[in-house]
C-alpha cells in the first residue's frame, strides 16, 4: 500500500553546493544519509556500474525528503538543451511554504533570485493558491506553494512534482487508477499570462491530482500525501528530458512513495497495469539506513520508486517514529516551526 510521498531524486553537479542551498535556505537540515559508493543495486537503473554520492535530507516542517545524486566516477551529463515547460518528464519540484510574502522578502534579502514574485491562482476546486517560482543551483525549477500554519516564514518539505506528458487522458488514468491519485485539486486549460516567465506563454492543460493514502506511514509525523501536477502543451511538441542520459544526471529524475510492503505493493500495481522496471531489492543507503525498493514506469516512461524502510539511522522504523514525533512536538512548543 502507498502511504505517503517519501522523496524526490535529483541529479546534481556538486552535492556539497546543492545541499548548502537546500539546508540553509530551504530548511532540509535533518541529514538522513550520505554515502559514496558503487551502487551495484542501481546498475540496471543507471545502465552501468558507476560510483555515486547519494545524500538524503528531510525538512522537519514535514513533506517529502530530497535525495541528491552526484555521479562521481563519471561526469554528470547536462540536458542537451534547457528544459522547457511542456517537455516530457519531471519538470518542477514543489515545496510547501509558510507566510510566503515575508519569506519572499527574507530570501531575496539573502541573495535568492526569484523568477516571479508571490502570485495567486484561482483553483477549479475552490479557493486560491499563492505561489512563487525560483531555481536551485542546478537550474531545477522550484515552485513555492503557500500553506496555512507555521509560526514564522519558512520553507517546508517537498509538496509535489510537475510532470510533462504527451497524452493527458492516458496520464490521468494511470495516476488515478493505478497509483490512487483520485482527488482532483485543480484543472485548467488555456494560457496564464502571469506565468509566462515559466511557461513561455504556451497554451496548456494542467491537472493537479492528490493521492489518497492506503494505511498510515510509519513516518506520518514528517511525510505528507503525494501531489502530482500533470502538464500538457497541445501546440508544443516537447522533448524527452532524460532521453540519452542516465539516472542521476543533472535534473529531477524520480519520485518515490513510502509503502508498507514493497513486494505486495509492486505486485498490486503491476496487476493494475503498471510496467515493472526493477524488482524489489534490499539496499544499504548509508548512515544506518536500510530499505527495500522497486521501480515501475508510468506510460510516459518516467520512473517511479516504491520504498519500504527497514531501518532508519540504525533503528527500526517503529523506534524512529516516536523520536520524530517528539522532536516535532518539542520544536512546535518552542515555536521553532
Amino acid at each position: 500500500m502507498i502511504t505517503a510521498f517519501q522523496h524526490v531524486g535529483m541529479g546534481v553537479r556538486d552535492t556539497d553546493r546543492s545541499y548548502e542551498f537546500y539546508r540553509k535556505l530551504m530548511g532540509f537540515r535533518l541529514k538522513l544519509s550520505d554515502m559514496t559508493s558503487y551502487m551495484e543495486e542501481m546498475t540496471a537503473i543507471i545502465g552501468a556500474l558507476v560510483e555515486l554520492r547519494a545524500l538524503m535530507a528531510a525538512n522537519i516542517r514535514g513533506g517529502a525528503v530530497i535525495e541528491l545524486i552526484e555521479h562521481v566516477s563519471t561526469r554528470p551529463m547536462e540536458p542537451p538543451d534547457p528544459v522547457q515547460w511542456g517537455d516530457y518528464g519531471y519538470l518542477e519540484l514543489g515545496l510547501k511554504v509558510f507566510n510566503l510574502d515575508q519569506l519572499y522578502l527574507d530570501l531575496k534579502s539573502g541573495g535568492v533570485e526569484f523568477l516571479t514574485p508571490p502570485r495567486s491562482v484561482e483553483l477549479s476546486s475552490g479557493g486560491r493558491e499563492r505561489y512563487a517560482y525560483l531555481r536551485d543551483p542546478d537550474g531545477l525549477l522550484l515552485q513555492m506553494v503557500e500553506e496555512k500554519g507555521g509560526k514564522k516564514p519558512a520553507v517546508g518539505g517537498v509538496r509535489h512534482v510537475a510532470i510533462g506528458v504527451k497524452d493527458m487522458e492516458r496520464a490521468r488514468e494511470f495516476y488515478r487508477d493505478v497509483l490512487g491519485f483520485t482527488d482532483v485539486l485543480h484543472e485548467f486549460e488555456g494560457r496564464l499570462p502571469e506565468m509566462d516567465e515559466i511557461t513561455g506563454g504556451k497554451e496548456m492543460e494542467i491537472a493537479v491530482l492528490g493521492h489518497k493514502p492506503q494505511g498510515e506511514s510509519l513516518f506520518a509525523a514528517v511525510l505528507d500525501r503525494a501531489i502530482v501536477k500533470l502538464v500538457h502543451t497541445p501546440e508544443y511538441k516537447g522533448k524527452v528530458i532524460y532521453e540519452g542520459r542516465r539516472w542521476g544526471d543533472i535534473g529531477l529524475m524520480e519520485m518515490a512513495f513510502d509503502v508498507n510492503d514493497v513486494a505486495d505493493t509492486t505486485n498490486q500495481l503491476i496487476s493494475r497495469g503498471a510496467e515493472l522496471y526493477h524488482p524489489p531489492t534490499l539496499v544499504d543507503m548509508g548512515s544506518g539506513t536500510m530499505g527495500s525498493f522497486s521501480y515501475i514506469k508510468d506510460p510516459e516512461g518516467n520512473v517511479v520508486e516504491l520504498v519500504e524502510v527497514v531501518k532508519a539511522l540504525h533503528a527500526p522504523p517503529g523506534v524512529v517514529k516516536p523520536v520524530l514525533q517528539m522532536l516535532i512536538k518539542t520544536s512546535r512548543a518552542l515555536r521553532l516551526i
